[in-house]
């Protein structure tokens, strides 16, 4: 393991931990609070719905998280004289951009698939216990977090001479 990859390892680690404890917090709180009734939550439908934590959640964490870890790692690998993590004459911002939008769109299509399957197969009328959900979401955010700090470095490894 070279000097580049040890550096570029334990500053991702350190971004993986902030990035782990903010989304599980904040995505666990929110929706813990906006529940009128904790007692009777639905996915879809009513006006405090968990369709309106998750979907955005699912779109703007995996965004965000793989735009900036790129973002930091380029200006760290530049900062400290480390080898480009993108070859020189690749286009960062459209690449970067690009990443984050397949992520993000990836994400959302998976997480409203799953819940309309979940919403599907549940009797009508059929309400859950917001303080589960709420959990639930901060857990999913957590996980999004983990994977969307590794999988866009572990893309750009495979960048031809990266």
């Amino acid at each position: 393991m070279g000097s580049r990859d040890k550096l570029l390892k334990v500053f991702t680690r350190k971004q993986l931990y902030i990035y782990f404890i903010t989304n599980l917090l904040i995505n666990a709180i929110v929706p813990y609070f906006g529940f009128e009734d904790r007692h009777a939550v639905n996915l879809f439908h009513g006006t405090h719905s968990m369709a309106r934590f998750l979907i955005p959640m699912s779109v703007f964490v995996p965004f965000g998280i793989t735009y900036d870890i790129l973002k930091k790692c380029i200006t760290f690998s530049e900062k400290n004289g480390l080898t480009p993590l993108i070859p020189q004459g690749y286009p960062r911002v459209p690449f970067m951009l690009k990443l984050a939008g397949v992520n993000a769109l990836a994400t959302v299509v998976l997480v409203v698939g799953v819940m309309w399957v979940v919403h599907v197969s549940m009797p009508a009328g059929y309400s859950f216990e917001g303080s589960w959900l709420a959990l639930i979401s901060g857990g999913i955010a957590g996980g999004l977090a983990i994977l969307f700090t590794w999988l866009p470095l572990y893309v750009v490894k495979k960048l031809p001479s990266a």
